[in-house]
């Protein structure tokens, strides 16, 4: 786990998207194209993708209290689980830690689409596109998986979506400093929201991502309990056992690789039936 992590406080966050546009501009990705109202209430695009790493999520008005009614608003990332499912089920270990986060390497990834299928968050995603930034750096790979690398790849102290966060709502620093500021927080907000509370503390061995919530993480749809721990892997580890034997056909290329694992996780599926 990273020494450092994220705070997200939705208390503060007023929905600018600054954090969006920011990732965006200092990672060289790209727009996408979207509807408008493509998820709820404001939220544009949808959800996050291999084209979009930080996404800023509108719920509805909450309207349990007529005479105040708040608009939850929350940025959402790659929450850099310490015990990733992502990094358990990749086929080619082209997930790793990267000083505590993590990080997808696009050498060895061969776009099987079993981080996407493993994460709860919703969080990876598989490009349909090739893209090159500004001065030429080959950012998104067609067929490959993406996500929030934690600015380690382009590399800078402060986070782009932190530096750029106008109201407060982005933070990053030292994850013991950030988690008793996120208590302080949470505890501080009970006065006007009971339900007030911290989540990234437990799940998947503690989150890389700590968010200040006005209610119970269910709301937000966030997985807690049994929910928010590490996937059975016994069927990732049969399809990735089928796949290492035949892996050794496909001489090493990328498209050859993933046909072996979709052939693999049918001969795993089949397995399981029988």
């Amino acid at each position: 786990m990273s020494e450092k992590a994220f705070l997200v406080d939705i208390s503060k966050c007023q929905g600018c998207r600054g954090c969006q546009v920011a990732c965006k501009q200092w990672n060289g990705l790209p727009g996408e194209k979207t509807t408008f109202f493509g998820g709820p209430e404001y939220t544009n695009p949808a959800n996050l993708s291999a084209l979009t790493w930080n996404h800023v999520v509108f719920y509805p008005l909450d309207k349990s209290n007529p005479d105040r009614p708040v608009w939850n608003i929350k940025h959402t990332k790659c929450y850099h689980c310490a015990e990733a499912n992502c990094i358990a089920v990749c086929p080619q270990m082209a997930i790793s830690k990267v000083d505590g986060w993590t990080v997808i390497d696009q050498e060895k990834c061969i776009g099987c689409g079993a981080c996407v299928s493993a994460c709860v968050y919703n969080v990876p995603g598989l490009s349909e596109i090739d893209h090159k930034n500004d001065v030429g750096q080959h950012i998104i790979h067609r067929g490959k998986s993406h996500k929030c690398n934690a600015c380690t790849l382009n590399k800078r102290d402060i986070p782009a979506c932190v530096a750029t966060c106008p109201s407060g709502a982005l933070e990053f620093g030292h994850r013991q400093a950030i988690i008793k500021k996120a208590l302080k927080r949470a505890k501080e907000l009970k006065k006007d929201f009971p339900n007030a509370c911290v989540y990234g503390l437990e799940e998947f061995g503690g989150l890389g991502v700590i968010t200040v919530l006005r209610d119970k993480p269910e709301k937000y749809g966030l997985p807690v309990g049994k929910d928010a721990q590490k996937i059975d892997l016994s069927h990732y580890e049969s399809i990735n056992s089928i796949y290492h034997t035949l892996s050794v056909f496909t001489m090493g290329i990328p498209y050859l690789q993933k046909k072996a694992y979709s052939l693999a996780k049918a001969l795993a599926g089949a397995e399981k039936k029988a």
